[in-house]
């Protein structure tokens, strides 16, 4: 009586090896997600920081920043995320003119620009 050959089915290395290529699989699209993640937070901080440095000129604009040059750092939060804004105001080359500059930090990062914004405006204002 011959013995009966396999009839089908998967034998145990070939049961891994097909486990070990989906983990790896799994890991790669893991590490995808977790860097998109990561890069839509950063992108959410620079639109606010933005916003941020937009609304400081703005505000000079209608005649609520200083008017002497100089430098002047204060708190402008946005959407929930705590800012620095530094505003800085310089004499331009053209008489009756300054250039501004505003810059927005992270306040809890130390130093980590997210925006930075500059303008002319007249001396008046």
């Amino acid at each position: 009586m011959p013995l009966s050959s396999r009839t089908g089915g998967f034998t145990l290395i070939e049961v891994l090896m097909a486990l070990a290529i989906v983990s790896i699989a799994l890991a790669a699209i893991v590490r995808a997600s977790s860097l998109t993640i990561t890069n839509l937070g950063l992108l959410e901080q620079q639109s606010l920081a933005m916003l941020s440095a937009e609304n400081r000129l703005a505000e000079l604009r209608i005649g609520q920043g200083p008017s002497v040059p100089g430098v002047v750092r204060s708190d402008c939060p946005q959407g929930g995320v705590r800012l620095v804004c530094r505003l800085e105001t310089s004499a331009a080359a053209i008489d009756g003119l300054r250039t501004v500059t505003v810059e927005v930090y992270l306040a809890e990062d130390g130093g980590r620009r997210l925006a930075s914004l500059q303008t002319r405006a007249g001396e008046g204002r």
